[in-house]
């Protein structure tokens, strides 16, 4: 088996027991250990055992034993990175954030800090541990309101990134534009002159500094949740973070609802059009994968099935051969017998001593004949 087949494996293997080796389960490393766990736990096991029955049990422990050694049931940031598709993206995102936390720019923490301080949270003790973890949290906060299992994908990466650079590219070129209109003093300062010269965080830490805009004043002050949001993307097509549909398809809502807020129509409708095209390509996509999903499952039972007949087959055929060998043990034991039987009764009388004696002298008798002669 090579190592894209091993991978297919582990990846049906893990699919079926990330609920069984969790905790202190997956610190397990011996065999005896990890049937012992499958035997005992308290969820379902079926789809476990129909693993079983179509991999056979070797294949099933000996994998379990390869994911439970490379770390796979401990941590959500190595099962992401070995099954993207299959792990649950508020787990894997929370993971996946960690090591692009820590070469996140100074600025972007300064601007995160800026939008909770706007919003009247002013602790000094609380604020370096709220600004690592705004954007997190709203990328959190975006899957958690999803059912993740049946209403969200991951999308190749590539198609994803180029989604979130061009989010991105839009969002700073519909704030330049309001920015010229409504705070061309600030542009001035700033020394903005281009739609590149200031980043999207930068405008959001505008926004949650000045509620005085006009803007806001017709249309209420945005929440943080939202203005974080707004912060998220830049961050998500900078730092790369991977995030399912679900979560894209929440940033593209408030994308399009910062363009509306900002007044400018062409980028409102721009990006409605996207969204409307990215949900009919992800529902497509979804429908697709239950399918193939349906059609693995029916493949699968089918197996299961024909498993359980050829199992019951060679019981019958083995029960069979048996019979026949019992048949077969009797009628040499009977034939025996008859031969035995057919020998009668022997024995050795005294008269047969006699006789034995004198054949015997008279043989000594012939031998002493010849050797005179």
């Amino acid at each position: 088996m090579d190592a894209t087949e091993l991978n297919l494996l582990d990846k049906a293997v893990y699919k079926v027991t990330r609920e069984i080796f969790k905790d202190e389960n997956a610190k397990i490393r011996d065999l005896k250990a990890v049937r012992k766990c499958i035997k005992n736990h308290p969820g379902d096991r079926k789809l476990v055992l129909e693993l079983v029955a179509e991999l056979g049990a070797g294949s099933v422990h000996k994998s379990i034993l390869r994911l439970l050694s490379s770390h796979v049931y401990e941590s959500p940031w190595v099962a992401v990175k070995r099954f993207p598709d299959l792990c649950e993206p508020f787990v894997a995102l929370r993971e996946a954030e960690a090591p692009s936390e820590e070469d996140a720019t100074t600025a972007e923490q300064a601007t995160l800090g800026a939008i909770v301080q706007a919003h009247g949270d002013n602790n000094e003790e609380s604020s370096d541990s709220t600004e690592r973890t705004a954007v997190q949290d709203v990328i959190d906060g975006i899957i958690a309101k999803n059912d993740v299992s049946k209403s969200s994908v991951f999308l190749p990466f590539p198609a994803e990134h180029m989604l979130m650079e061009k989010l991105q590219k839009i969002l700073e070129l519909a704030c330049f534009q309001f920015g010229l209109r409504a705070v061309p003093n600030v542009m001035q300062e700033q020394g903005w002159d281009c739609p590149e010269s200031a980043e999207l965080t930068k405008w959001v830490e505008l926004f949650g500094r000045n509620g005085n805009i006009a803007v806001w004043q017709q249309l209420g002050m945005p929440s943080q949740r939202f203005l974080q949001s707004i912060a998220a993307i830049r961050h998500t097509a900078v730092h790369r973070v991977r995030t399912n549909s679900a979560g894209l398809e929440q940033f593209l809502t408030d994308a399009e609802r910062l363009a509306e807020l900002l007044g400018n129509d062409a980028f409102t409708q721009a990006i409605s059009q996207l969204r409307l095209d990215f949900h009919a390509t992800v529902t497509e996509l979804i429908q697709n994968k239950q399918s193939t999903q349906q059609q693995l499952d029916k493949v699968r039972e089918g197996i299961a099935r024909q498993r359980a007949e050829l199992d019951q087959k060679e019981q019958e055929i083995l029960r069979d051969m048996a019979s026949q060998n019992k048949k077969h043990c009797d009628l040499a034991a009977e034939r025996l017998e008859k031969v035995i039987d057919r020998m009668g009764d022997l024995s050795f009388t005294s008269d047969d001593q006699g006789a034995a004696l004198e054949s015997a002298d008279a043989i000594q008798g012939q031998q002493d004949t010849v050797g005179t002669n």
